[in-house]
C-alpha cells in the first residue's frame, strides 16, 4: 500500500491556547520580575509600572491638603478671637436691652432704642453664624481632598504592581523596561501547568480537509534532526470546521510573527494533535525512532506535521493510466 499524506506547519503548546498577561494601568514599565521558564500563581506580581503622571497628581493633592489644613489652622485662631469678641459683646448687648426694657417699660426711653439693640445683637448672631458656615465648608473641602487622596494612593497602589491572572509558565516577555505601555497591552504570554504537550498544526483549506480524527500523525520538532532521531508519534484529535482567520489564530497563539510563519497568507484548517506518551524515553513521547532524542522536547518549539489521510494500492494508480493508453473509457 502506499500513504497519501498532507503537511502543515505547527507548534508544540501545552493546551490549546497560550494565556496572555496585560496591563491594567497606564505608565512606564519600571521592572519585569520574570523570566521565560519561570512558574507563576494567579495573584502574583509579575511586574511593575512607573506612573509619574498619577505620582505628580498625588503630590499635588498633597500639597494642596497641606495647605488647606494650614489656612483652617490659620483662620480657625483668628475666628476664635472673632468669636469670643462678639460673644463679649452680645453680652453686654443682651445687659443693656434688658435695662432698656425696664426704662421702657416705666416710660422713660421709647421702644425704639430697645429695638436697635436687639437688631445689634441679631447681627452679631448673624456673624457668629456665617463664621460656623464657613469653618463648615472649609472642613468640608479638607474631607472631600482627603478623600480624593486616599483614592489616588490606593490606585497607585494598585496599578504599580501588575500582577498575573493566571497560573502558568512563562513562555514569552513581550515588554522591554522603560516602555510606556497602556491598559490592555500584553506584557507577558504564559502556558498551562498542568496541560499535556500537545501540537497544533495548520494545513491548507483543500488539504486539511482530508484529515479526520484518529488518523495518524508524524511530528517533526525544529529543534530534533529527523533524519537522525525520527518523529513524534501522534494521532489526530480534532480538525476545524472552517478556515481559521488570521484573527482567530492570534486568539490562539498571541503572536502575530508566528501566526505568519505557520500559516502564510492562506487561511489554513487547525488541526490538534495528541502526542503518543512513553515513558521509556528521555523526551516522554513515543517516536518512529527507538528512544527518539536523549534531550526533551519543549512546549513553544515549532514543528512540522505529516498526516496520513488515505492508503492505496499501486494498481489503483496503474490501471487508469493502462486504460488511457490503450484509450478503454472507464
Amino acid at each position: 500500500s502506499i500513504a497519501i499524506k498532507v503537511n502543515g506547519n505547527g507548534i508544540l503548546m501545552r493546551g490549546q491556547n497560550v494565556l496572555p498577561v496585560v496591563a491594567t494601568a497606564r505608565g512606564q514599565l519600571s521592572r519585569v520580575l520574570v523570566a521565560p521558564g519561570d512558574n507563576v500563581r494567579a495573584g502574583e506580581p509579575v511586574a511593575k509600572l512607573s506612573q509619574p503622571d498619577l505620582m505628580l497628581k498625588i503630590q499635588n493633592t498633597r500639597e494642596l491638603l497641606a495647605d488647606l489644613q494650614g489656612q483652617a489652622g490659620r483662620a480657625s485662631v483668628s475666628q476664635d478671637m472673632i468669636r469670643a469678641q462678639r460673644m463679649r459683646q452680645k453680652e453686654e448687648l443682651l445687659a443693656r436691652a434688658r435695662q432698656q426694657q425696664e426704662a421702657a417699660d416705666r416710660g422713660l426711653i421709647p421702644q425704639s432704642r430697645v429695638l436697635a439693640t436687639r437688631a445689634e445683637i441679631t447681627a452679631i448672631d448673624q456673624q457668629i453664624a456665617s463664621m460656623s458656615d464657613s469653618t463648615g465648608s472649609r472642613d468640608i473641602r479638607i474631607a472631600e481632598t482627603r478623600r480624593e487622596l486616599r483614592e489616588l494612593e490606593t490606585q497607585l497602589d494598585s496599578s504599580t504592581e501588575l500582577l498575573s491572572e493566571y497560573d502558568g509558565r512563562v513562555i514569552e516577555i513581550t515588554a522591554t523596561e522603560g516602555d510606556m505601555i497602556g491598559p490592555g497591552m500584553r506584557l507577558l504570554t504564559l502556558e498551562s501547568f498542568d496541560a499535556p504537550i500537545e501540537a497544533m498544526v495548520y494545513i491548507p483549506a483543500e488539504e486539511g480537509k482530508k484529515v479526520r480524527p484518529e488518523m495518524e500523525v508524524l511530528i517533526s520538532p525544529s529543534t530534533v534532526k529527523a533524519e537522525e532521531y525520527g518523529f513524534i508519534k501522534g494521532k489526530v484529535r480534532s480538525v476545524s470546521d472552517y478556515p481559521m482567520s488570521p484573527e482567530g489564530l492570534l486568539r490562539v497563539l498571541r503572536n502575530e510573527t508566528l501566526v505568519k510563519a505557520l500559516t502564510g497568507k492562506s487561511a489554513p484548517i487547525e488541526i490538534s494533535v495528541d502526542l503518543i506518551d512513553d515513558v521509556s524515553t528521555p523526551s516522554g513521547f513515543k517516536w518512529s525512532s527507538s528512544l527518539g532524542p536523549p534531550n526533551p522536547v519543549f512546549s513553544g518549539t515549532q514543528c512540522t506535521a505529516t498526516i496520513s489521510v488515505e492508503t492505496k494500492k499501486p494498481i489503483s494508480y496503474v490501471i487508469p493510466l493502462f486504460r488511457k493508453t490503450v484509450g478503454i473509457s472507464s
